[in-house]
């Protein structure tokens, strides 16, 4: 299996994802967050608009979103890295996309958006990548690492079924 392949099965496979975010005054946050994508790899979770990584982004979007099988071995190397951009959704649209993305990925039925908007806490987040990476496991002198290799989202998406649910490309084989 090469890379794109192995990357592309992490994240069909996995769906909690490691977020790294950061706070207005530097300091790093990282947060366990159940994840789902459609087929141009935008990412959506749900999350308190009070959480700490819900304030970060408000004030940087910047993150990392690192989605792995922390069952496997140590020198399996299996991850997939995506750096991206986040943003609170707040349009209706946006928001029953992301829902629905998530409620597929859980098998559930869909909440309605207005769950996620007004009055409610939980709202609805999208992370659309600039960049992914997998890993390379190496060994040397007996010791196992990992070196990074930065993948081209494109190359990523177009192995993904081209399902489209509302207007966007959609990845329908989650496992």
């Amino acid at each position: 299996m090469d890379l794109i392949e192995r990357a592309r099965d992490t994240l069909q496979s996995h769906a909690n994802a490691a977020l790294a975010t950061v706070s207005p005054d530097g300091r790093p946050w990282n947060s366990p967050v159940y994840v789902a994508f459609d087929g141009d790899l935008t990412f959506y979770w749900s999350s308190h608009n009070d959480a700490e990584h819900s304030k970060n982004i408000a004030a940087n979007a910047n993150v990392l979103l690192v989605v792995f099988d922390s069952a496997e071995p140590d020198k399996s190397g299996r991850a997939a890295y995506i750096r991206a951009r986040a943003r609170e959704l707040s349009k209706e649209t946006d928001i029953q996309r992301a829902v629905e993305r998530l409620a597929k990925r859980k098998r559930q039925t869909p909440r309605p958006p207005t769950d996620f908007m007004g009055e409610h806490r939980r709202r609805m987040y999208e992370a659309a990548p600039d960049m992914v990476w997998a890993n390379v496991v190496k060994e040397e002198g007996g010791h196992y690492f990992d070196e990074r290799v930065p993948i081209d989202v494109q190359r990523i998406s177009q192995g993904l079924p081209s399902v489209h649910l509302n207007g966007r490309r959609d990845d329908s084989s989650y496992e």
